[in-house]
Parts: C-alpha cells; structure tokens; sequence
C-alpha cells in the first residue's frame, strides 16, 4: 500500500499527461489517431519525423521498409520517455525508459490474416515468433536465440572445445504465453509482451497490434528499460503509462 502511495517518487517523472499533443497518420484505409503526452526525451535536436501516410502496396511500401528481428515494416512514429528521479540517479538522472514505436508490418506469407480478425493474427503471430526464435535456421539465415542458447546451455563441453565459456544458467527471450484482445475506442486490439525481444534478458516490449488486410499488419509497441531500484514497480508504472496512451490511439476505416 504504502509502495502504491509513493510510486511517482519511486518511478520518476515519467510522461506528462497534462501536455497532451494530437498526431494522426493515414494508413491505407485506415486512419490512426493518437496523442502523445509531454515531458518527452530530447537527445539530440533532429527529431524523426511523423510520417503522415503509409500506402500499403509492394511498390510505394518497399523504398521505405526496414527489418529488425522477425518484423519488415515502415516505421510510422516514435517517442520516448525518461523516468527521472529526485536524485542524480541511473544513467545520467534515469531511473527508467519508456520507448514507443509505431510500424506498419509486412506479413510473411506462412499464416494467412485476415482484416479486422484478431485469431488470424494471433494464429500468424504464434507462428512467426517459433520460426524466428526457436527454430535452427530463421529468415535471417542465422539460429533463433533461443534455439542457440539451449544448444549453448545443454552442450558446454563443445563450448569449451571452441573456446567460450559455456552459460551458467539459461536465459530465454519470453515470447508471448498470452495474446489479450483489448476494445480501444471502438476497435479490438491484440495485446501481447516479449521479454528481452531480439536479444535474451534485456528489458521487456508490449505489444498491441491490429490487422489491416492480408498483407499487412500494425504495431503500437513500449519498450521498458530499467536502470536502478525496483524493477517491478518500475515496469508496472510504465504499463500503466502504456495502457493510458493507447486508451487515446483511434484507428478508424476511411
């Protein structure tokens, strides 16, 4: 209880929901509307920029698509948010980060989607994520991580024939046990976590995605990063930080 009472000071700062600022881009059909709470993380003074429209066809998506990990998208928005102490804390005052992607997802075509329909994406998903992450050859060419940090943990004498040190315990990444559906304005949202995504115990990402059509899907994601003090207070006041944007994101068919 007490924990509760004192959680802003414990978390830090974090996002300013009072400073609200409306962004909204198009999609093809669809048009997504959010708003971004103030307090942002300035780094550097060249900002990406918001890109106002996304046309979902091979020949205009392609020039602008990227690929990290088991995703092919462009990339919509971004923010972040620092959870900033009272004291000189963490990385450089840092107590915490909150990091907030918007991407619209090219889909493989092993496991259809269907629009609107949130079992097919949950079905594609599922799929997408064993083949990355637990299979021994992945799109990339390369083992999944966690298919190769069995192998490491369960096999240390030939770690130590090739000259590494074998692990001492098994650290995974934690793909999604449970897939939500959210009603966020009208809309159903399939929510879901990855713990230490793309690379084994680092940090946790939540997800909300929605489907667009066959070919493309869409991704609202939180990465949350802890430096100092107590982690799991901390990663509850950045899901709750979470959940209060995406309770403002508006994804309407033209």
């Amino acid at each position: 209880m007490i924990k509760q009472l004192v959680k802003p000071l414990l978390t830090g700062k974090g996002p300013n929901f009072s400073d609200l600022t409306p962004r909204q881009c198009g999609i093809g059909d669809y048009q997504l509307r959010y708003k971004l709470p103030g307090n942002v993380l300035r780094v550097t003074k060249n900002k990406e920029p918001c890109i106002p429209r996304v046309n979902l066809s091979t020949d205009l998506f392609d020039p602008y698509s990227e690929q990290s990990y088991n995703r092919e998208f462009v990339h919509v928005g971004f923010e972040w948010w620092a959870y900033k102490g009272l004291f000189f804390q963490g990385d450089s005052g840092q107590l915490g980060r909150l990091t907030m992607n918007i991407d619209v997802n090219r889909a493989a075509t092993h496991t259809p989607i269907i629009e609107g329909d949130l079992d097919s994406l949950e079905a594609y998903l599922k799929k997408d994520y064993w083949d990355y992450y637990e299979t021994e050859e992945n799109k990339d060419g390369k083992a999944g991580a966690n298919w190769q940090a069995r192998y490491e943990f369960d096999n240390p004498d030939e770690m130590i024939e090739k000259g590494y040190i074998p692990p001492s315990r098994l650290v995974l990444v934690n793909l999604p046990e449970v897939y939500v559906r959210e009603l966020l304005n009208g809309e159903k949202w399939l929510s879901y976590s990855i713990g230490g995504e793309g690379i084994p115990g680092t940090g946790v990402t939540l997800f909300w995605a929605y489907p667009l059509n066959e070919n493309y899907y869409l991704t609202v994601s939180f990465r949350m990063s802890s430096e100092i003090g107590d982690e799991d207070l901390r990663y509850q006041r950045m899901s709750e930080d979470a959940q209060r944007i995406m309770s403002m994101v508006e994804m309407t068919k033209c």
